[in-house]
């Protein structure tokens, strides 16, 4: 257990304890652990005069396992709101199961269909502009059940209440991630996760098409809320750092084995980020091969169906009531 006396520690604390400071990105001397990000979103040297962005896990053995809400989720790392108060993110380590989802979901007088019903069991994005196709996270029918914007009860109000209190209302930023394709439209290349981090972030309006720039016409930078979905350089920081400049649509199972991402990877699911290649496109992590691609906000097909594993940030003050983080044994989360 994690306790100083009478006292629970800091779950921030705790897990930035745990860095690897001896990790060189060498694959033959490391299994796992948590690694420090430097602000050029490389591997941060100890012995260079560095500024840490973040701290993440990352490759294939890691301790992050966290009871949440009953369930196993995973910590992402640790990252720093623009206050500067560091925060644990954290993911569902399964996908939502689909019969979790209605198959449509009200939110005022938009009724949105959520789940396929004719081609089988996936999940919508959908949006309430332009006839739902449209990669706006801001009024994509998902992000509102997730958050149970709804007359119908969403993912949010399944949380029981002292999990609750622990999420975050955090910033989420809705850049585009850079897709590049060919006369044909078949995708030639998608970002690194180095540069995939930075077009989240991003704030430059499209022009025309979005190449150069990093939001579409109409849809915001960023959405203030609770519950939302991996970025795509979540998964590509969580492979070893040797992968963090090679384009995440070239990966394959090499890259996907040396991410921890990979042990619950059985199905399409949806990053939060748009495409920059269509309007109507959001990146998506395709399964179980490992690499990159995009989907339609309305997309549906039998054999590819598109899930959603919810990611969140927990408040800077949650602490750490027992557990090591093991997968036999999760930390155990206390609101403070």
């Amino acid at each position: 257990l994690y306790q100083r006396g009478n006292r629970d520690e800091n779950l921030v604390n705790v897990v930035k304890s745990k860095l690897v400071s001896n990790y060189s990105g060498n694959k033959e001397d490391f299994s796992g652990g948590l690694v420090a990000v430097n602000t050029n979103g490389d591997l941060y040297n100890e012995t260079k005069s560095e500024e840490i962005r973040e701290y993440r896990y990352s490759g294939p053995n890691v301790n992050n396992y966290v009871t949440f809400n009953n369930e196993t989720w995973r910590i992402l790392g640790v990252f720093k709101d623009e206050e500067g108060a560091e925060h644990i993110k954290i993911v569902k380590n399964e996908i939502i199961k689909v019969t979790d989802f209605p198959s449509k979901y009200q939110v005022n007088e938009t009724t949105f269909n959520i789940r396929e019903t004719d081609n089988g069991n996936g999940v919508y994005w959908n949006s309430t502009k332009t006839g739902t196709n449209i990669n706006d996270w801001t009024t994509a029918g998902l992000q509102y059940w997730l958050n149970s914007k709804g007359t119908d009860i969403g993912y949010l109000n399944k949380i029981n209440s002292p999990d609750k209190d622990m999420i975050y209302e955090a910033k989420w930023y809705l850049g585009n991630v850079n897709v590049t394709t060919n006369e044909n439209d078949s995708i030639i290349s998608i970002d690194t996760p180095v540069i995939a981090y930075e077009h989240e972030r991003g704030n430059k309006p499209c022009s025309g098409s979005c190449s150069g720039g990093d939001v579409w016409s109409g849809n915001q930078s960023t959405w203030i809320g609770k519950i939302g979905l991996m970025y795509p350089s979540d998964y590509g920081f969580s492979t070893e750092s040797q992968y963090w400049n090679s384009s995440m649509h070239n990966w394959n199972k090499t890259q996907l084995n040396t991410s921890w991402l990979k042990e619950n990877h059985t199905e399409v699911e949806w990053f939060l980020s748009p495409s920059s290649n269509s309007v109507y496109r959001i990146t998506s992590w395709i399964a179980p091969a490992g690499f990159m691609s995009h989907r339609t906000a309305n997309f549906s097909n039998a054999e590819q169906h598109m899930m959603a594993r919810p990611s969140l940030y927990l408040k800077s003050s949650v602490l750490i009531s027992g557990g090591d983080g093991s997968k036999t044994n999760p930390f155990q989360l206390l609101n403070a």
